[in-house]
């Protein structure tokens, strides 16, 4: 009598769905955790005094000074946090940011990030509108939701090359007028090559917000 030969366990519909959501929250902390230094590098470099980003032509102005209120802008914490409420379907990651504003110049401001993944066709993007008071600190943050199918498709691609850009809208409230000023940031990482940003090499270290 040949041998009986057994095959793997059957699992059960709940053990496939914990698998599959097991394997996605894995997923998508990766990816967080990997565009969060990429984010940190751009958002520190873009939020220091000087940064070539920031730079305008010194005058004595309320423009200039406006100006130079958006350039004094620092970034003083960093977090990152996960909700897997949505799976098996979709999991969602936060970036989290402390900025503060030592001039005496109120700002609105419009954050636009955008994680593109030209070779597995995913973009994700956040938009967080913050209003930055005179001498105040704010923590925005961005919310990224990634769908199992967006999570397949970076997992089967063979071009896993990332761009991250920044783009800041600022209205600052001048003295005399009311000014607005635009800021642009990217890495892209099949370069390793960042643009619009200073040549800074790191993010240096901040605390959890």
């Amino acid at each position: 009598m040949p041998p009986v030969g057994y095959g793997p366990p059957v699992m059960s519909a709940p053990e496939v769905q914990h698998r599959e959501e097991k394997r996605l929250a894995i997923a998508i902390v990766l990816v967080a955790l990997a565009l969060f230094g990429v984010f940190g590098f751009l958002l520190y470099d873009m939020t220091q005094p000087g940064g070539t980003i920031f730079q305008s032509a010194a005058a004595a102005s309320d423009r200039a000074g406006a100006s130079s209120a958006v350039d004094s802008l620092q970034a003083t914490c960093s977090s990152t946090s996960y909700d897997y409420s949505g799976l098996p379907y979709s999991a969602t990651f936060y970036f989290t940011y402390g900025f503060s504003n030592p001039s005496r110049y109120t700002m609105d401001s419009t954050w636009s990030l955008t994680i593109n993944y030209p070779g597995a066709s995913v973009v994700l993007t956040s938009l967080q509108t913050v209003h930055v008071p005179a001498q105040g600190v704010v923590y925005p943050r961005w919310q990224f939701t990634m769908t199992s199918g967006q999570i397949s498709a970076l997992n089967s691609s063979t071009n896993k090359n990332v761009i991250v850009s920044i783009d800041v809208s600022f209205t600052v409230h001048g003295t005399y007028g009311i000014y607005d000023f635009n800021r642009h940031g990217t890495y892209d990482s099949a370069t390793g090559v960042s643009s619009g940003t200073g040549s800074g090499g790191s993010s240096g270290s901040l605390s959890s917000c």
